[in-house]
C-alpha cells in the first residue's frame, strides 16, 4: 500500500527530531500527530512535509546544536608548480 501525504510528513517530523536528538516517547508522538494534523488543515498538497518540518520549533524545544568547524581556516599557499616560458 503506498504512503499517503500525511504519512510521510508524520515520518519525516518523526525523523527530523529523532535526528536532532528528541526522544521520541508517546507525548512527543501525540504532539508530533497534531502538528501534522494543523498542517492539514491548510491542505494536504506536495508542500506538506515542508511545511510540517517548518513548524517543528513551534511545537518543540529542541536541543541546542554544537556544530564543529570543518577544518582549520585557509591558508594561501602553493604545491610548487611553475609554469614554464
Amino acid at each position: 500500500m503506498p504512503e499517503t501525504v500525511c504519512q510521510l510528513a508524520l515520518e519525516r517530523v518523526l525523523t527530523f527530531l529523532c535526528d536532532s536528538g528528541v526522544d521520541l516517547d508517546s507525548e512527543t508522538c501525540r504532539t508530533a500527530l497534531r502538528l501534522v494534523d494543523d498542517a492539514l488543515t491548510e491542505g494536504d498538497g506536495p508542500d506538506l512535509t515542508a511545511r510540517c518540518v517548518d513548524r517543528v520549533p513551534e511545537y518543540f524545544s529542541l536541543p541546542e546544536m554544537n556544530v564543529p568547524l570543518a577544518g582549520p581556516p585557509l591558508e594561501r599557499g602553493h604545491i610548487g608548480y611553475y609554469p614554464h616560458d
